[in-house]
């Protein structure tokens, strides 16, 4: 149990919630404004869109914080 709460303390974070719920909300309004119509099958489903929006955040800022923590750990 201690080793699945110290993985999900790790790889989880508030900062990772704030982005993918950015990312959400971003690629939700996407959707509204030109995917909706269209003949693509990933921008015209918002179900599809709302997963892309949650890994695009979270992939987003996991690389930010590594590569600030690679920083810090260079100085």
């Amino acid at each position: 149990m201690s080793k699945n709460k110290d993985f999900w303390q790790k790889n989880f974070s508030w900062m990772h919630l704030v982005a993918m719920a950015v990312g959400l909300l971003l690629s939700l309004l996407y959707w509204y404004k030109a995917g909706q119509f269209s003949d693509n099958i990933l921008r015209n489903n918002p179900v599809l869109m709302s997963l892309w929006g949650l890994a695009t955040g979270y992939i987003l800022i996991d690389l930010v914080k590594s590569s600030k923590n690679r920083n810090e750990k260079n100085e």
